[in-house]
């Protein structure tokens, strides 16, 4: 293996980047690439002039490529030295994400070339793999700053399209602050609630944020993207997203999906209403039934007992609470617990599904054509919602037809 010339490795080297390369993209598509990574080392190892492909639009593989003997003739030291660059520029052209692999490959490709001859050379493609997987760290680390700063801008674009601007720089710092408690790192992020004398809001993020881990800092990211989506109506919440990565850009999404951001997990997220929310929906649309039959402060006395008669068997009703001095301001004397939102949405599909039963076993004959009112009253959004969690009117409206 030792005795191999100049032009026998050279040509064994190229073999297997073509197919490692074609594996991926294609033969042609392979010649291109090794074509211009030699043009471009040609003129620091002028003995690649020596390596000659055909004048053909790169269909013929390795057959497009011919090695001239006069090769043989190079400097060892100078030849291996070309070889190593060769491999890292065809790591770098055909794509920045799969080196690792890539390099692992052709590893596998060269067989005995590997071990015998190029480590003995001075190419060490096992120490080649490891130097890109700390670059791509590196790469990270480094970008970090970048991609914060214009996650918070995108942020304050999307905030502003429903707050002035000023309040949307205020909401957003608002936001930071609050998840700097969770987040430390968060503190190097440097805004101003008043622009600049060229009527422009700062915003600085600290090179120290660049050495911050980035499982931790795509969690902050999330979480502030997470923050600052939720307060809008559920319509916007629905676009969000979506808007977000128009406004963002496909080179820094990219960026962040390398990270670990899971944009679409923050979505379902967004579009899910909070269960406080939907309980309280729920229950004024059967408090204007009730009391479009009755005064409505009697229709919060008939919601409260059905509650107590039911609060034993779903635990989850203890998350209501009546003000019985608030009778007749009707659904604004329920107040719905905030900790009713860590409660399993089937768990509180169950317990609407009761209140709603009882409430039509209390209308009695007045109850005609209850379940397609209530449909009515509640909305298409939020029916949506309560199908999600198990309430299943069709059956309901079956048994009492």
């Amino acid at each position: 293996m030792f005795n191999l010339t100049h032009t026998e490795i050279i040509e064994r080297i190229l073999q297997a980047l073509i197919g490692v390369i074609g594996r991926r993209t294609s033969e042609s598509y392979a010649v291109v690439t090794i074509h211009t990574a030699l043009k471009e080392l040609e003129p620091k190892y002028d003995f690649l002039k020596y390596i000659k492909i055909k004048d053909t639009i790169y269909s013929e593989g390795i057959d497009a490529i011919s090695i001239m003997p006069d090769i043989d003739s190079a400097e060892p030291a100078k030849f291996y030295r070309a070889i190593e660059e060769l491999i890292k520029s065809t790591v770098i052209y055909i794509d920045k994400n799969v080196g690792f692999y890539f390099i692992k490959e052709f590893q596998e490709a060269i067989g005995d070339i590997d071990g015998l001859v190029l480590k003995k050379r001075g190419v060490d493609l096992g120490f080649m793999q490891f130097e890109y997987v700390e670059d791509k760290r590196q790469e990270i680390k480094i970008i970090h700053s970048k991609i914060l700063e214009q996650v918070i801008k995108t942020l304050i674009y999307l905030v502003n399209r429903t707050f002035p601007e000023k309040q949307a720089i205020v909401t957003v710092i608002a936001s930071i602050k609050k998840l700097e408690k969770k987040y430390d790192f968060l503190k190097y992020i440097e805004m101003n609630d008043t622009p600049n004398p060229d009527s422009f809001y700062e915003i600085r993020v600290a090179p120290e944020i660049n050495n911050v881990n980035s499982s931790n800092m795509s969690k902050a990211i999330e979480q502030l993207i997470e923050e600052l989506g939720r307060p809008n109506d559920f319509k916007t919440r629905q676009s969000f997203i979506k808007d977000f990565k128009l406004a963002l850009g496909a080179e820094y999404l990219i960026k962040l999906e390398k990270m670990g951001v899971k944009l679409e997990g923050i979505q379902s997220v967004l579009l899910r209403q909070e269960y406080e929310v939907i309980v309280k929906k729920t229950l004024k649309a059967l408090v204007y039934i009730l009391g479009s039959r009755a005064p409505e402060s009697d229709a919060v006395i008939t919601i409260e007992n059905i509650i107590n008669q039911l609060e034993e068997k779903h635990d989850i009703l203890k998350y209501i609470k009546i003000d019985k001095s608030r009778y007749s301001e009707a659904v604004d004397a329920m107040q719905i617990i905030p900790d009713i939102n860590s409660a399993g949405p089937y768990e509180i599909g169950k317990a609407i599904r009761e209140i709603i039963r009882m409430v039509r076993i209390n209308l009695g004959d007045r109850g005609d054509g209850f379940i397609e009112e209530f449909k009515n009253k509640l909305g298409n959004e939020y029916l949506s919602e309560i199908e999600k969690m198990g309430v299943n009117l069709y059956l309901l409206e079956l048994k009492y037809t």
